[in-house]
């Protein structure tokens, strides 16, 4: 069996103790992958990262600032897996008074047709906008460490407990990173009654 990613759908077989409780279980079966999201390892060969992805949420933020052209590369990745793509903004509350140049970086991509939402968990302006953008789709989290990632998810998904690195507080860029699995999936919320 090929290696699985998140994403993956398979068929598994359950392990039962003399109780008949299931207490374990073995994936036998992988059904075939819809799309596939890759990212050059170290040696520059592609290794699949997560599949069967209906959209991919781009996040950046006011800190730390996006590297060059780091978006570009990841609408790149996304229109030539056909996955959607959505720009995610965070950290809006630092932005500076009239907005400064992230914003019109998006109103830029907005002209361009891509989907934009803006957010910051400080004081949850954009969540709603967020969960509604992810209802029903499986999604992957991209960017550059230190966005708020986890931080977006542990708001989305506030039962589940994903561990979120610490930020340095004297310079907000020395996250302590949380496992890749954790800061980079979301499956469909369940919306509150």
């Amino acid at each position: 069996l090929e290696g699985l990613v998140t994403g993956d759908r398979v068929v598994w077989r359950a392990a039962q103790d003399s109780s008949g409780n299931v207490v374990d279980g073995v994936v036998v079966a992988r059904s075939e992958r819809q799309n596939v999201l890759e990212r050059p390892d170290a040696r520059g060969q592609l290794k699949p990262v997560a599949a069967n992805i209906d959209q991919i949420l781009i996040v950046f933020a006011v800190e730390p600032a996006p590297h060059p052209n780091l978006i570009d590369r990841y609408l790149v990745a996304a229109e030539a897996t056909g996955i959607a793509p959505v720009l995610v903004l965070n950290k809006i509350d630092l932005l500076p008074e009239g907005g400064g140049e992230l914003t019109e970086l998006l109103r830029r991509y907005e002209a361009l047709g891509y989907a934009v939402v803006t957010s910051t968990t400080a004081r949850e302006d954009g969540l709603e906008a967020l969960h509604a953008c992810l209802a029903e789709r499986t999604s992957v989290f991209v960017g550059q460490s230190g966005v708020g990632k986890s931080s977006l998810i542990d708001r989305l998904l506030p039962d589940e407990e994903l561990r979120i690195g610490a930020l340095s507080k004297d310079s907000r860029k020395v996250p302590t990173p949380p496992p890749r699995h954790a800061s980079m999936t979301c499956p469909p919320p369940k919306r509150p009654n």
